[in-house]
């Protein structure tokens, strides 16, 4: 993940998710299950960021458990503490 401080005081959220990782229908299901953990951390997070979260994991090896657990190590990083249902997805 990328990011840098927000200029406008709103986070912004890019999911990239290269051809080479898998076809569309990969491509989509990662940004769908990105998109509601990283907006639903919004409310927790004290500085407001634009993000870009690039998707690595090819789709052979992915799965959602495989994102999320991605994404909680992410939010443990940026020291983002949000609400427990966020995780559960």
């Amino acid at each position: 993940m990328k990011w840098i401080e927000s200029p406008d005081g709103y986070c912004r959220f890019c999911f990239l998710a290269k051809k080479k990782n898998g076809n569309a229908v990969y491509r989509n299901k990662c940004r769908r299950v990105l998109r509601p953990l990283f907006f639903g951390m919004v409310p927790s997070i004290k500085k407001p960021v634009w993000a870009m979260v690039v998707v690595t994991v090819s789709a052979s090896e992915m799965s959602p458990e495989c994102l999320r657990e991605s994404a909680l190590k992410i939010f443990h990083k940026m020291e983002w503490d949000g609400p427990a249902d966020v995780a559960k997805g």
